[in-house]
């Protein structure tokens, strides 16, 4: 392929320019962080066939009925020069759609195999005062999460661009403009007929860290905001949400932590974008509708959210783990609906290499038409998973578990209760 004189003589400036930035000093490194879980899940009352979505983790907790196989692996390839500047380059592969699904197939060709790209951004150190500059797809703000139910109270991942912990005196700032899409049922990200899934929704994100607590709110919007019906929804929306970090567990006297967390939004910030954006977790997360009817909310809806959460440590090595969460939402159409769920996950320690944890949830939820109809549901489960583990001494610990869960309604079983057995592996690093 030739190149034009004015092709090679841009690619002649910016390689010139590269090499006077970086001057005479270059380190270079690489880092591999990764994480997976794997398992099965049968039904004892359905002939110990596969067992799958048997109730939302999000509230009764995730061990026993987490019946997604989950996987992501991220490379980072960084460089740092001796004017100060930096770069970082990060590039994610990790399961998608339903082919995360459970599935025992070790055949290349299986769907519960597949694998697409989940992150691909690039960071610079040294453009701005303090913090990095960065734009590419990426996850964001899923460090807001309870590991014992998977429920991120943010989850603002997509295409965008950003500073990120930009120092305002003690206070650290992120900034962030967001793009994020839903796919159509054949996975397309654009019109297949006369869908309107190719309609971008904007966000505008800006994050205080102030140590002991800290703030966040999005500004969204979507115009155009319609479906395959005709009917128009919200294309605005807006969401805050506020996180305290505790030392102790609520003030209990001993070792412990806790999080406290309030969330309130409206129109494209209320039901299930209440602290996100576009994004496959958001549309399923607590029972909701899936990514394609997530924004058909009207401007005047409204939500708010409660969450609190931690852990409490004694000395004879048992720990417990509980977590409350809610939420309501009250539309402008009249109806509303709102779910409440609690759940602790108690751990007891046998040897190094070996412990007991169990876990109890309970779910309910209440639902009101706005036309004189009501309904209401109920959920609980409790889990017993025998684990292995070998801590690494740097954080990281690979777990191995067999799990017995009993569930009071299982949809393998009418409604009924169900026992449940499996086992799993689980690891970060």
């Amino acid at each position: 392929m030739k190149l034009s004189k004015l092709t090679l003589a841009c690619l002649l400036a910016t390689s010139t320019l590269s090499a006077t930035s970086a001057y005479a000093d270059v380190t270079d490194g690489l880092e591999f962080h990764g994480y997976f879980r794997s398992g099965v899940l049968l039904s004892a009352e359905d002939d110990f066939k596969r067992s799958a979505w048997q109730g939302g983790k999000e509230t009764l907790g995730r061990l026993g009925i987490e019946a997604d196989n989950d996987m992501n692996f991220e490379l980072i390839k960084k460089w740092a020069f001796d004017d100060g500047k930096s770069i970082r380059i990060h590039v994610a592969v990790a399961g998608t759609g339903t082919d995360k699904a459970l599935g025992s197939s070790v055949d290349a060709d299986s769907l519960t195999n597949s694998m697409g790209f989940g992150q691909t951004y690039v960071e610079f150190g040294g453009l701005t005062e303090t913090g990095t500059f960065w734009a590419g797809k990426r996850d964001y703000g899923k460090d807001n999460y309870i590991f014992m139910t998977d429920f991120f109270y943010t989850q603002m991942s997509g295409l965008g661009i950003g500073v990120a912990d930009y120092e305002v005196g003690d206070v650290k700032m992120d900034f962030a403009y967001m793009t994020s899409d839903r796919n159509n049922v054949e996975g397309r990200p654009y019109p297949w007929g006369s869908t309107n899934t190719n309609n971008i929704m904007h966000s505008v994100h800006v994050g205080a860290n102030f140590g002991s607590w800290e703030l966040h709110g999005q500004l969204k919007a979507m115009p155009d905001n319609w479906d395959d019906a005709g009917n128009e929804y919200a294309e605005t929306g807006f969401d805050v949400t506020a996180i305290v970090h505790l030392d102790s567990f609520v003030g209990i006297p001993g070792n412990g932590f806790s999080k406290v967390i309030v969330q309130g939004g409206q129109g494209l910030g209320s039901n299930q974008l209440l602290g996100g954006t576009l994004n496959v977790y958001n549309g399923y997360v607590a029972g909701g509708p899936g990514p394609e009817q997530m924004t058909y909310i009207d401007e005047n809806d409204l939500s708010a959210r409660f969450l609190l959460w931690g852990g409490y440590f004694f000395k004879n090595g048992i720990n417990l783990f509980p977590s409350l969460q809610a939420q309501y939402n009250d539309n402008d159409d009249g109806s509303s609906n709102y779910w409440a769920s609690a759940m602790i996950r108690p751990t007891f320690p046998v040897s190094d290499n070996f412990f007991i944890a169990t876990e109890f949830g309970t779910q309910y939820n209440h639902w009101d038409s706005g036309t004189g109809q009501t309904g209401s549901g109920n959920n609980a489960k409790a889990t017993i998973a025998p684990t292995w583990i070998i801590g690494t001494g740097q954080g990281p610990a690979p777990e191995i578990r067999l799990l017995g869960t009993y569930l009071n309604h299982a949809a393998t079983n009418a409604g009924d209760g169900d026992f449940i057995v499996g086992l799993q592996a689980d690891m970060w690093w």
